[in-house]
């Protein structure tokens, strides 16, 4: 699998996203609309319902009042201020029992208060708040009673007011001319619960999006596991096809391995009967032996299965593999060097599995440098913990933005000619190990290290931590 064959993924994967932002915008969108317009209409109606209530007391207040009274009032005279005086007592009973905020009489002509039941306002004392409600005040002067709009009280930063205006006349022998303006004002209790209503509406915007968002974080989780979940559909399906490949060639290759390991014997036996010592003869049966194991490795990494461990001297693994690869580095102008690998690292595994991984890394790390450099293999001991780490470092061209954990999924290869099984069997040995390998680039210049931990053999890891 290449690079262009995750694009379909990517593809998907970003095409999903952008589908599931739309849609929660669009229900965002929705229930702001809903919200407003059913606080807009609630907020309408409750509007009305007090306009025509206030407009109601207005209305009953004005024919209550006398007018003739009020009238010698405006000229001054002590009958119609004593009046005034008892009408504000009636006037604030009523303002207590019908919830109201004042109640107040005011001479049309000059604008002066002539009554009221709030502190604020004065007999004498201009009414500024007519100005406020031009509208419902120029109504009731004309003789209709009306309710106006809610408008901010100056009085309270922050908070509204709604009135009602109703004329009151003066009733004679001549006809009935205006005495008077009778503003009802309402409780700050009404315009309260339109702020309540308000914070509700927010209020329910805000867990209607805290739920959006709690859905949407279950619903990316949901799609993660999936993709996680076909993941590891596709890798079982990869194993189980590479299992049902090398089942079906292992008895092909075992038969020449077997008589490849005999000839390798026969030539040794010879050679030693001859009076011939050649270390390469040696290594014929026993790179027959790594084959075999290998080709069991492929078979136990398929069917999931692990090799029987053993103790062995780390560095000697390590040593063999890098005389093994010797011949196929230098061909490509890649020299090795062993420069910090220290002795007695005795770890517990399989040491044939373990020796194919350090080849594999080794392969790797001189695939990465094609116009030719050096690899550099270290082997140190954790101070203080149990575990040895490996570190093989190249001078290539790095991982280049590759995500690290693909390029360990079986069958999943950046080159032309790859199997996309290497770095996944070596990972699986390692682990089987207890160990753990990981690639990454080069912190200190260009290129690449494959780190390897693995733990040491219990027999040695006491003296280790001592």
């Amino acid at each position: 699998m290449t690079h262009d064959d995750r694009r379909p993924d990517m593809t998907r994967g970003r095409r999903w996203l952008a589908w599931a932002a739309l849609a929660y915008a669009s229900i965002l969108l929705a229930v702001f609309l809903g919200l407003n317009y059913l606080y807009v209409g609630a907020r309408q109606k409750l509007d009305d319902a007090m306009g025509q209530r206030l407009l109601g007391v207005a209305r009953s207040v004005a024919l209550m009042c006398d007018g003739e009274r009020i009238f010698l009032a405006t000229l001054g005279d002590s009958l119609g201020l004593d009046y005034l005086d008892g009408l504000a007592a009636v006037c604030d009973t009523i303002r207590q029992s019908e919830s109201l905020a004042e109640i107040t009489l005011t001479d049309p002509v000059d604008e002066r208060v002539l009554m009221s039941t709030s502190q604020a306002l004065r007999r004498g004392d201009h009414n500024d708040f007519l100005a406020l409600d031009p509208g419902a005040v120029a109504s009731a002067s004309g003789g209709v009673a009306a309710a106006g709009p809610l408008y901010r009280d100056p009085r309270l930063p922050g908070s509204f007011q709604k009135s009602a205006h109703a004329p009151v006349f003066n009733y004679s022998t001549e006809g009935a001319y205006q005495v008077g303006l009778l503003t009802v004002s309402g409780s700050p209790d009404f315009f309260s619960a339109l702020g309540r209503l308000r914070r509700a509406a927010w209020l329910t915007a805000a867990v209607v999006l805290a739920v959006l968002a709690a859905l949407g974080v279950v619903l990316q989780r949901i799609h993660v596991a999936l993709a996680r979940y076909r993941a590891s559909v596709m890798r079982q399906e990869n194993l189980a096809a590479m299992g049902r490949m090398t089942a079906g060639i292992a008895h092909e290759i075992r038969n020449p391995l077997g008589i490849i390991r005999g000839a390798g014997q026969h030539l040794e036996r010879v050679l030693g009967e001859a009076g011939i010592q050649d270390e390469v003869a040696s290594f014929i049966p026993e790179e027959v032996d790594r084959l075999d194991r290998i080709l069991t490795g492929y078979l136990a990494f398929g069917a999931g299965q692990d090799a029987p461990p053993e103790d062995f001297d780390l560095g000697d693994c390590l040593r063999r593999s890098a005389r093994l690869s010797a011949g196929e580095l230098q061909k490509q102008g890649v020299e090795i060097d062993l420069p910090g690998v220290e002795p007695g690292l005795i770890v517990r595994g399989d040491p044939r599995r373990l020796q194919q991984v350090f080849l594999n890394l080794l392969f790797n790390a001189r695939d990465a440098m094609p116009d030719g450099g050096r690899i550099s293999v270290q082997a140190v001991a954790e101070p203080g913990a149990a575990r040895v780490v490996v570190t093989v470092t190249d001078e290539g061209t790095g991982l280049g933005g590759v995500d690290r954990q693909k390029l360990f999924e079986p069958f999943w290869t950046t080159k032309e000619k790859g199997s996309g099984l290497g770095l996944a069997m070596s990972r699986r040995i390692v682990e089987d190990m207890g160990g753990t390998l990981e690639l990454r680039d080069r912190p200190d210049a260009r290129g690449a290290q494959a780190v390897m931990a693995l733990p040491l053999s219990s027999a040695q890891a006491p003296n280790r931590e001592g």
